[in-house]
């Protein structure tokens, strides 16, 4: 499978899915600072930590040895695998699955972001709905009633869908694209008998789910009166897989250095912990654990709490997690699981028994995966037989061949051989015979969907070979951009740094005075890797990689008069933006990876992620007065040219007129307010 022919819309896909702290962290331990996360370079030998990494924006970048990328180039780089084996990798703990080689050009996958604003819209509208619905107290009493504050509330970003049948659509979709976001995301649903559209959530209190940036991606509903189901999940949506996300999951993460995850059944178990002050809590969201569940909750913690009731239904679903969790483990990572007592639950328990006593529980009853794993196999065996330790061995094999090559599954091995008093010779080998079975018949299964699959795409080439031929002639003879004529202008005349530093100056001075505050003005420190961050290029440039949609703002010819070291990269990087604005920094590196632009913007995106947030609207107007600015120069600067090589009326009078115009703009602009 050629890399080239993988659409990058998956490739982007996979990096979404992605935390790069998360994949870093697993490989070289790393330390917060400030917003990002910093370690010793793995790529140089260097003694103080110049290796930086930034959640936000899914980077990493070494002020020592000028390494950057995103995670899929750090895979590569530090586990020595090519792009195929490493995109694989991050697909397989993404649950996704590497597509068979096709045409990216024939592949195109719409932007995410409107359902992502649509989302966050609904969820500030809940919360808006729980302080100010007339029927608010019902939603708040319950929250009271359940020892739910403020606090708790406000973290979480609980809210509430008051009751009628189209609040929601009332307030955000009268427009046809918002109505279509809703319905995507299963917050309208739409009544083919009534022809009508209403809302999924009423008369609920609301839990946003979020992803690990923060985005909300779906809600879990709890209902306030006798209506079932009690809990209402969001379905499936292109945002949403129930099989991969985690309820809290991202609030574990900002309450601090996270040693454990806790993985209890309900969004008020994981609620109710928090207020108790145990962070570390997350939920599965209304399906059993799955593989890909643990094995993000490993890439976070060397050790997971399953906590469950102690009923036979509690039993079960741990039963279930231990399947699911056995594929995920590897050296280091251990898994354990907590049996409360009959009737009670974590909201309850750590209600009645405080932090401390529900804290002491886990370090004292959680069983260890392994003796849960026994001992379940064990429960209806007769040991004292031959016929039962065989049964054992026959229960035990097929699980163990699930587990990955490692010094864990040698020992589970071991105390399988311990109780069925066979050697761990014969064990291995029987366990070697069914992994060799089982690899065959998965790779027959690959070649009989692989031949499948050729027997469509031929007869789908043979029903369209004339259009193919028709358009490959086309592709090939298109007339090619020549370079050389492009035109760029010497520049006699240009404002000096003072003119333009008034520019600000006024800009800054007028808002200041429109605002009734004071506006800092916050000093722009050179990139330690790469000098040159002050041209207005290098400044547009960090402001798109803050602000995307600033690209759409400025025009192509704008950006292209200026005559900085960074144009090059800042045109670039905006035509790509213009292009696909949802793309993330993470995806531009990826598909720039090993490419001077891709170096480059890594450089300024390193030295911005150092600097304090400021204004992103406030200093684009500021920066857009610049270019314009700048814009004018240029065209003075060709009127002189001009007049110098051809000195006649004509050109003396566009030179005059191009003055004219940059005065007569510099007069329009913002004064400061005088002392």
């Amino acid at each position: 499978m050629a890399a080239g022919r993988i659409p990058q819309s998956f490739i982007d896909e996979v990096l979404l899915r992605t935390d790069i702290v998360d994949l870093i962290d697993a490989r070289v331990k790393l330390k917060r600072a400030g917003k990002n996360y910093s370690a010793c370079c793995p790529f140089h030998q260097e003694k103080s930590p110049s290796f930086t990494v930034n959640r936000e924006k899914q980077f990493y970048y070494c002020f020592g040895c000028g390494a950057t990328g995103n995670a899929l180039s750090f895979l590569m780089e530090h586990d020595r695998l090519d792009f195929i084996d490493g995109l694989r990798q991050l697909a397989g703990a993404a649950g996704l699955t590497l597509p068979e080689t096709r045409d990216a050009a024939t592949t195109h996958k719409p932007t995410q972001q409107p359902l992502f604003d649509a989302l966050e819209r609904a969820a500030v509208f809940f919360e808006q709905q729980l302080r100010s619905a007339s029927q608010k107290q019902r939603a708040v009493g319950y929250l009271k009633n359940r020892g739910v504050s403020g606090a708790t509330a406000k973290q979480f970003r609980i809210g509430y869908a008051p009751p009628g049948w189209d609040n929601l659509l009332q307030n955000l979709g009268q427009d046809t694209a918002m109505r279509d976001l809703l319905l995507a995301s299963g917050l309208a649903i739409f009544n083919p008998q009534r022809q009508s559209h209403y809302d999924a959530m009423r008369d609920r209190v609301i839990f946003p789910i979020r992803d690990f940036r923060g985005r909300v991606i779906a809600f879990g509903g709890r209902v306030l009166n006798d209506d079932k189901p009690k809990y209402l999940n969001s379905p499936e949506s292109p945002v949403f897989h129930k099989g991969q996300e985690l309820y809290g999951l991202y609030e574990a993460r900002q309450s601090g250095k996270l040693t454990r995850l806790l993985v209890v059944e309900g969004y008020m178990d994981v609620v109710a912990l928090a207020q108790a002050g145990i962070h570390e809590a997350v939920a599965t969201l209304g399906t059993a654990t799955s593989t890909t569940h643990v094995e993000r909750l490993f890439r976070v913690v060397p050790e997971v709490v399953f906590c469950f009731d102690g009923d036979s239904a509690g039993r079960r679903a741990a039963w279930r997690a231990l399947e699911n969790a056995l594929p995920a483990l590897r050296d280091g990572a251990g898994a354990k699981f907590l049996f409360l007592p009959d009737g009670e639950d974590p909201d309850s328990l750590v209600r009645k028994e405080g932090a401390a006593m529900f804290r002491a529980r886990i370090d004292a009853d959680a069983v260890p995966l392994a003796d849960q794993l026994f001992k379940h196999l064990t429960e209806a065996l007769n040991l004292a037989s031959i016929e039962g330790r065989t049964q054992l061995a026959t229960l035990a094999l097929p699980l163990l061949m699930t587990v990955p090559e490692s010094l864990f599954r040698t020992l589970l091995l071991q105390r399988l051989s311990e109780i069925t008093q066979l050697s761990v010779a014969v064990l291995e080998k029987q366990l070697a015979q069914m992994l060799e079975k089982h690899e065959s018949q998965a790779v027959a299964r690959e070649q009989a969907a692989k031949a499948a699959a050729e027997a469509v795409t031929q007869s789908a080439q043979l029903a369209t070979g004339s259009q193919q031929a028709h358009n490959h002639f086309a592709q090939n003879h298109q007339p090619q951009h020549d370079d050389s004529q492009d035109v760029s202008y010497d520049t006699h005349w240009t404002a000096d740094d003072d003119e333009r530093s008034a520019i600000d100056e006024a800009y800054y001075a007028s808002l200041a005075s429109s605002s009734g505050q004071q506006i800092a003005r916050k000093p722009r420190p050179q990139s330690p890797a790469r000098p040159g961050l002050r041209s207005l290029s290098a400044q547009a440039i960090r402001l798109l990689l803050r602000e995307p949609s600033h690209a759409q703002l400025w025009p192509e010819t704008t950006l292209s008069s200026l005559n900085d070291p960074e144009t090059d990269l800042l045109c670039t990087l905006a035509q790509a933006l213009r292009e696909a604005p949802e793309r993330s920094l993470a995806a531009l590196l990826g598909s720039w990876h090993g490419r001077p632009e891709g170096e480059a913007l890594a450089a300024i995106a390193a030295a911005e992620s150092l600097l304090p947030d400021t204004d992103s609207t406030l200093e684009a107007e500021a920066l857009s007065h610049r270019l314009h600015s700048r814009l004018l120069e240029q065209r003075i600067a060709h009127a002189d040219n001009t007049l110098q090589n051809s000195p006649n009326m004509e050109n003396l009078l566009a030179l005059t007129q191009a003055k004219r115009e940059f005065a007569d703009w510099m007069r329009q602009l913002p004064q400061a307010p005088s002392s």
